[in-house]
């Protein structure tokens, strides 16, 4: 893990997900017979692409969702991160990989700082489980949509001329499709607040023009969860 991102974790997350399972054994009473209608989450979130040279990027996850009856809810997930890594030789597909070996200086490594910026979209439904008063389990299939924006920053002549063969443009976009499985868990902390805590992961190949390999994206999430709208476990349903 980058030590920046590892130092942000260690220095903020991880203490707060301690203080949110000190709450979570508090006791809740009748409220938590409640179901809101509707669900609102705002908090952090990272994703971690191990494929691109161990990429992390930190940022704002959201959702809205519509809950159902006691097991079935549906709704909307977006997030947006952004951060920095390295593009290199070997994430490029091997007949470029060929081609700047021509081209570069004997000796020469490429390594070209790259600014990226990622937006998630995502919708679909969710299966839940509230068997516990003070925990709610859920776990949903994970259709996603991934924009990616990268600017490198080449530091010599060398480096901007191989950037100016593989992104002539100066800049390199692109939408993709990404599949997976995702959940989490619902810390009650009262009758309209939860904590959040919830990973997802989706295969993607982004930018497969430049890309040689896609993977595995993982996407961890953390922070409050909003429930409001009428009961839905009223009557028993």
């Amino acid at each position: 893990m980058i030590p920046h991102i590892r130092r942000r974790l260690c220095g903020g997350v991880l203490p707060l997900l301690t203080f949110v399972c000190l709450l979570a054994a508090t006791p809740v009473y009748a409220q938590s017979d409640y179901i809101g209608r509707y669900d609102v989450f705002v908090g952090y979130s990272d994703i971690h692409a191990p494929f691109v040279n161990d990429l992390h990027q930190s940022g704002v996850g959201t959702q809205i969702g519509i809950v159902h009856n006691r097991w079935l809810a549906s709704g909307f997930d977006f997030s947006i991160q952004s951060g920095a890594t390295a593009l290199t030789a070997n994430l490029l597909p091997s007949n470029f990989q060929l081609e700047l070996g021509a081209a570069l200086p004997p000796g020469y490594v490429l390594s070209v700082p790259t600014d990226i910026n990622i937006q998630t979209y995502a919708a679909g439904t969710q299966l839940t489980l509230r068997h516990f008063k003070t925990a709610t389990f859920f776990v949903h299939p994970v259709l996603s949509v991934f924009h990616i924006d990268a600017k490198p920053h080449p530091g010599d002549p060398i480096a901007a001329a191989a950037i100016g063969f593989l992104i002539p443009r100066g800049r390199k976009t692109d939408t993709s499709g990404g599949y997976g499985i995702g959940g989490g868990t619902d810390l009650r902390l009262s009758k309209h607040l939860s904590a959040r805590l919830q990973m997802d992961a989706a295969w993607n190949h982004p930018v497969n023009d430049l890309l040689a390999d896609g993977g595995w994206i993982y996407r961890f999430s953390v922070g409050p969860a909003f429930h409001f709208g009428h009961n839905v476990n009223k009557h028993g349903k």
